[in-house]
């Protein structure tokens, strides 16, 4: 095999205590560390990677764009691999894993990939010339449904809860906010919120205190929220860790802002190359079973 081990490694610990206390009822919105993503040169963007002492259960989150690159095939294990499509994509893309997987990714869409015990994944883009940006949310498994089977599904943007506040229109991409629900009861506690700005507005948003972690990236324009300035330029983003309670969200027009929630596992996790295990020896077993081809292998797209 050219490469028996993972590419792009990168090394996440995090100790079961690590949470303990962090977003309790005196806790304070903090502006996390934004970095772009050194793993594909065919991404551009940034986001939160490598933090998820701050942000479990999600191991990272970005805002990307592609313009006529495929992410070439890789694996993942012990995760859930969850892309969406912003709907000015000029492109669809093909997403494949090696265990029959195989949906097309329309802009607004959404793809939901557990990788449970481990397959090798990629993603074609439809056209060359074609545009893709949207948000990608690694989120942590380690140790859960371990022998499962990798599963992907689709959830449509047309199935998707869409509704407008003042002078903000809001998409609940998967998840619940409030009284609505997204499509995929199965994750239902993952929730990915989409804010966008028509005009200049001022509101108060409500984090709910339900045992969910949130945070809000910016994905265009300029907003504020809780205190802190966000502006996106130049293709990057910054974030923002919000704990439970009322804060002061302002966006300009134009602007997009995005909310993830998920509950904590509270528990160690080692994360490396795309591998999302319990501890070192669960990570060499996933390291293992990859280099066997026990997660697969993708042939080339012929069509």
């Amino acid at each position: 095999m050219a490469n028996p081990t993972p590419l792009h490694p990168r090394q996440t610990k995090r100790s079961a205590g690590d949470a303990a206390g962090r977003d309790g009822p005196c806790a304070l919105p903090r502006v996390l560390p934004v970095s772009r993503p050194g793993r594909c040169a065919a991404a551009a963007g940034a986001g939160v990677f490598d933090q998820v002492a701050e942000t479990d259960p999600f191991l990272s989150i970005d805002i990307f764009r592609r313009h006529g690159a495929c992410i070439p095939p890789h694996p993942h294990a012990g995760c859930v691999v969850a892309t969406y499509l912003f709907p000015e994509s000029t492109t669809a893309l093909r997403c494949r894993h090696a265990h029959g997987g195989d949906a097309v990714l329309r802009p607004g869409d959404l793809l939901w990939l557990e990788a449970n015990c481990g397959t090798v994944h990629a993603d074609v883009p439809e056209s060359a010339r074609g545009t893709v940006r949207g948000v990608r949310m690694i989120v942590n498994r380690a140790g859960h449904h371990a022998r499962g089977a990798p599963a992907q599904s689709v959830i449509r943007a047309d199935a998707m809860a869409h509704w407008r506040d003042g002078a903000v229109d809001l998409t609940l991409i998967c998840g619940q906010w409030g009284e609505h629900r997204a499509a995929r009861a199965d994750a239902e506690r993952t929730t990915l919120l989409r804010f966008d700005w028509r005009e200049d507005d001022l509101r108060a948003l409500t984090i709910p205190c339900d045992g969910r972690r949130w945070l809000a990236l910016i994905a265009q324009g300029e907003a504020a929220l809780a205190g802190h300035a966000l502006r996106a330029e130049g293709g990057g983003a910054q974030a923002v860790l919000l704990p439970p309670g009322d804060w002061q969200l302002a966006g300009r027009a134009g602007a997009r802002l995005v909310l993830a929630g998920g509950e904590p596992l509270d528990a160690p996790v080692v994360y490396r190359g795309n591998f999302a295990a319990r501890d070192e020896s669960e990570l060499v077993a996933l390291t293992r079973l990859y280099q066997q081809g026990s997660m697969g292998t993708l042939p080339p797209v012929t069509e």
